[in-house]
């Protein structure tokens, strides 16, 4: 039995287990360590965005890949 761990809202996945809750907020925790990591040795709000913006884009992909991956209605031959 396939447990599926997020539903697929359009194309946004939306955590309908407790796993999936969980990769969500260890997502939003890294984002914030790694904002405040980054604001700490930079020198301009731009030296800031410019590097969040980027880990930022690549944390949001890792969890739209686990997301579409996990979700019962993904469309990946098996």
């Amino acid at each position: 039995m396939k447990l599926p761990w997020f539903r697929m809202a359009g194309i946004i996945p939306v955590p309908s287990s407790v796993i999936g809750w969980l990769i969500l907020s260890a997502g939003i925790v890294y984002s914030v360590y790694l904002f405040i990591k980054i604001d700490s040795k930079s020198h301009s709000v731009s030296d800031t965005l410019i590097n969040f913006v980027f880990n930022l884009l690549l944390n949001a992909a890792v969890y739209f890949l686990i997301g579409f991956l996990t979700s019962r209605n993904s469309r990946l031959p098996s």
